[in-house]
């Protein structure tokens, strides 16, 4: 999660400050790390949330959102956020059923379109990729510091040739109707 207020935001548009701001995929390893420090610094909120494997596998990725972004809102202890949240998530079902309510509206490719959401998508890549490199050391068979966890032909290659380890989520299916993480 990032937050611009409305001064960072305005410094944001002019393009004065994260000039290269983008969708994370549109970025080169380099480019991300550079922009991670400079949002890292820049704006008024950054935050980050990981949900285990295990957690996904038990409650489906759009539950597992809904409570990442729960423990994002109440760890940054601001009040009355209203959250620009990528994607097509429909939380209400989850908010009906929970006593943690939270404005939001979904952007379809809001990385593209919307800077916090751009800056929250390079925080959170970046991140991510940090991760995968360090399991990729604990697990070098799978090299995940190679493909970062995405179901390229090398991940899969891989799970069919080792099976699974313990950080692959079992309920995500391969294209042939296998699992992978």
């Amino acid at each position: 999660m990032v937050i611009f207020k409305k001064p960072t935001l305005e410094r944001v548009l002019k393009a004065e400050i994260l000039k290269d701001l983008d969708d994370s995929k549109k970025l080169t390893d380099k480019k991300r790390e550079s922009l991670y420090e400079e949002i890292s610094s820049v704006a008024d909120y950054v935050g980050h949330q990981f949900v285990s494997n295990k957690f996904i596998d038990k409650y489906g990725i759009s539950y597992s959102i809904f409570i990442a972004i729960q423990k994002l809102v109440i760890k940054s202890k601001l009040p009355n956020l209203y959250l620009l949240v990528d994607g097509n998530y429909n939380f209400k079902i989850h908010q009906a059923n929970s006593k943690f309510v939270f404005n939001y509206r979904s952007i379809i490719k809001g990385d593209s379109k919307v800077a916090s959401i751009a800056a929250a998508s390079i925080i959170a890549k970046v991140k991510r990729d940090r991760f995968m490199n360090s399991v990729s050391m604990k697990y070098p068979l799978y090299e995940f510091a190679k493909h970062k966890g995405y179901g390229t032909a090398i991940h899969v290659a891989n799970i069919r040739k080792y099976g699974y380890c313990p950080i692959h989520r079992m309920s995500f299916r391969l294209k042939d109707g296998g699992h992978g993480s």
